[in-house]
C-alpha cells in the first residue's frame, strides 16, 4: 500500500514540525506500507495557522501556492505507481479545500487528522467537509463534525515506542516531575502540590519568569510560536504579545462574540484569571527546571509522572475547562512510568484505572494520590509494569494504524 502524508508542519531541522511524522511514518512502514513524504514547506502557512477564517488576499495566494505544488507532488507519484491512500494534518490555513477534490477525481481517498477537534475545532471545520475521512483523536468531537457535514472517524492515539521507551534507571528520585507548557488549569494544580509540600519538578515552558507567561494574543496557538512583533505578515498585522493593542483586540473580540455585557463580564473573568496566574509566579518558580533534554530518561528519573488533561473549550481563558485524552497519556506509560492523569471517562477505555495508570478528579485527590505513590515505592513500580505492558501491546502507533485502515476498508 502506497500512502501518501502531508503531516510536516515544517521542513526546518530548526523548527519542531516533525512531531507527526515522526510518530506516523515508522508506524505504516513497519506494516508494509510505502511512505511518500511530501516535500512542500508547510511552515509559511503555519505561521497564521490559528486563522480560522477571512484569510487576507497574500494569506488565500500562499495557501493556493502550497496546494497547487501539493497536488502536483500526488499526481506525480500516482502517474508513477497508484496512492492508495492521501493523509494529511492540515488546518485551514495549509490547503485550500479545492484541492481535495483534484484528489479525490485521481481516485485517491484522503484522511485528514487533527487532534485539537475539542477546543480548536474552527481551524479545521473549512476543509473537514471536504476530505473523504475526518479522523479525530477525541470521541466527544464525533458531533462536531456531523454538524459541518463531514465523514467523521474515531481513532485515538498512540506513542512511538522508538522515541518513547523504559531507560534503565538505578536510582528514581522520590519526586513528581511534569513535563509540559502552562496552558488552562495547569499552574493551579502544580502550584496546589507545592503548597502541599509534595516534591515536584516542572519542565517546559511558562514555569520560569513571568515574561514567560503566555498572552491573552497567543493562547489560541499553544503549540505555535508566531511573529511577536508589529510587522505585517502575509497582510495581516502581527500585534505584539501583552501590547495594549492585543488587549483591545482581546475585548473586541469577547464583545463580537457574547455581545457587549456577556464579553465584557468575559474580559474580567481574563483579567482577574490572568492576575491570579501571576500570584503564582514565584511559587512556581522554586519547582521549574527549564527545558527537558530527553522525556523518556526524564521520566526514568522520577518516581511519579504527572500529566493535566483540561483544555479551555475555545481556548481561551474564561471558557469551560474540558478534560480530554492527550497524546502524554499513551507516551508517557509506554516510558513505564507512574503515571498520574487527569481523569476522563474515554481514559478509561484504554487502560484498568487504578491498576495500570492512575488518574485524579480534583486538586485534592492529586495531592493524595501524588502523595501515596511517592511514599509507597511497591504500588508505584507495580502500577509502571502494568502500564508499560498495556501501552506497549495496545497502544502504539502501528495498532492505531491498523485500527484506521480497517475502518475504511484497507487491509495492511
Amino acid at each position: 500500500m502506497r500512502i501518501f502524508c502531508a503531516v510536516r508542519h515544517s521542513q526546518s531541522s530548526a523548527y519542531y514540525g516533525s512531531l507527526w511524522s515522526d510518530n506516523f511514518c515508522p508506524a505504516l512502514e513497519a506494516l508494509g506500507c510505502q511512505v511518500i513524504e511530501s516535500k512542500v514547506d508547510l511552515l509559511p502557512a503555519s505561521q497564521f495557522m490559528q486563522v480560522a477564517e477571512n484569510f487576507t488576499p497574500e494569506e488565500l495566494e500562499l495557501r493556493s501556492t502550497i496546494t497547487q505544488r501539493i497536488v502536483e507532488e500526488v499526481k506525480q507519484e500516482h502517474s508513477k505507481n497508484p496512492i492508495d491512500v492521501f493523509l494529511s494534518y492540515f488546518y485551514n490555513s495549509h490547503f485550500d479545500p479545492s484541492g481535495f477534490d483534484e484528489i479525490h477525481r485521481l481516485g485517491i481517498p484522503t484522511i485528514n487528522f487533527f487532534c485539537n477537534s475539542i477546543y480548536q475545532f474552527d481551524l479545521v471545520a473549512e476543509i473537514a467537509p471536504k476530505v473523504t475521512y475526518a479522523w479525530h483523536p477525541e470521541k466527544e468531537a464525533r458531533s462536531l463534525y456531523q454538524t459541518i457535514g463531514a465523514n467523521p472517524i474515531w481513532v485515538q492515539m498512540g506513542a512511538n515506542p522508538q522515541l518513547y521507551h523504559p531507560v534503565p534507571s538505578t536510582h528514581r528520585k522520590s519526586k513528581a516531575c511534569f513535563i509540559g507548557q502552562r496552558y488552562a488549569d495547569r499552574d493551579r494544580l502544580l502550584s496546589t502540590l507545592i503548597q502541599h509540600d509534595i516534591p515536584v519538578d516542572i519542565y517546559g515552558k511558562g514555569w520560569g519568569q513571568p515574561s514567560s507567561l503566555p498572552s491573552p494574543s497567543t493562547l489560541k496557538a499553544q503549540d505555535l510560536v508566531t511573529q511577536s512583533t508589529d510587522d505585517t505578515y502575509l497582510g495581516r498585522k502581527q500585534i505584539k504579545p501583552g501590547s495594549l493593542q492585543s488587549y483591545l483586540n482581546l475585548v473586541a473580540e469577547n464583545i463580537s462574540g457574547q455581545g457587549l455585557w456577556g464579553g465584557l463580564q468575559r474580559t474580567r473573568h481574563q483579567f482577574f484569571y490572568r492576575r491570579h496566574s501571576q500570584t503564582l509566579n514565584s511559587i512556581l518558580a522554586t519547582a521549574a527546571r527549564g527545558y527537558a533534554d530527553s522525556i523518556s530518561q526524564t521520566f526514568a528519573d522520577y518516581e511519579v509522572v504527572l500529566n493535566c488533561s483540561n483544555v479551555w473549550a475555545d481556548g481561551r481563558p474564561g471558557s469551560t475547562l474540558i478534560p480530554h485524552v492527550r497524546l502524554r497519556d499513551f507516551e508517557a506509560p509506554m516510558c513505564r512510568t507512574c503515571y498520574l492523569t487527569g481523569h476522563t471517562e474515554e481514559i478509561a477505555e484504554f487502560y484498568e484505572l487504578d491498576k495500570e495508570i492512575e488518574t485524579y478528579a480534583s486538586p485534592d485527590e492529586l495531592v493524595d494520590k501524588a502523595n501515596y505513590y511517592l511514599t509507597h515505592p511497591d504500588e508505584a513500580e507495580r502500577l509502571r509494569n502494568a502500564g508499560y505492558q498495556r501501552a506497549s501491546t495496545d497502544h502504539t502507533w502501528t495498532r492505531r494504524f491498523q485500527q484506521l485502515l480497517s475502518a475504511i476498508g484497507l487491509k495492511t
